[in-house]
């Protein structure tokens, strides 16, 4: 029987490690578009998955916002800034909820639900750590 030296023994635990954790890891997460058109957003209330990214694109000729809340009040969850013709904002959902959502401008409701288990919480700058990728605002004093 063939002898392995070193490298090949490390090469072939990490290949496994890498292929134990690929076949573990379950759903993976998706990136789901929204149009902004016609003065609604389309498709009006998607269901996804904790983990996956919302990208809201203006197709009109007028601009338009994405802010978190109901009626005019912003819930500070996310909030993009004016969006206009062709251009995008995203946002990484990484709760479960239901998450409203408006344009100030033109009274454009919809609701973003999202379903699944809250992933374990790490500290930022630690490995695996969760980023938003939704743009915040600062509220002005």
């Amino acid at each position: 029987m063939k002898q392995l030296n070193m490298k090949q023994l490390v090469a072939g635990f990490i290949v496994g490690i890498a292929l134990f954790f690929s076949a573990t890891s379950g759903v993976h997460a998706e990136t789901i578009h929204i149009e902004i058109r016609n003065f609604n957003f389309y498709p009006p209330d998607p269901v996804i998955n904790v983990g996956d990214t919302v990208v809201w694109e203006n197709k009109m000729n007028y601009g338009h916002w994405v802010i978190s809340g109901v009626d005019m009040r912003h819930n500070n969850k996310f909030f993009s800034y004016l969006l206009l013709r062709g251009t995008t904002f995203s946002y990484t959902f990484r709760v479960p909820g239901d998450y409203p959502y408006y344009c100030p401008i033109h009274s454009m409701q919809a609701m973003i639900s999202v379903v699944g288990e809250e992933p374990a919480v790490t500290k930022p700058g630690e490995e695996g750590a969760a980023e938003d990728t939704g743009t915040r605002r600062r509220r002005r004093r």
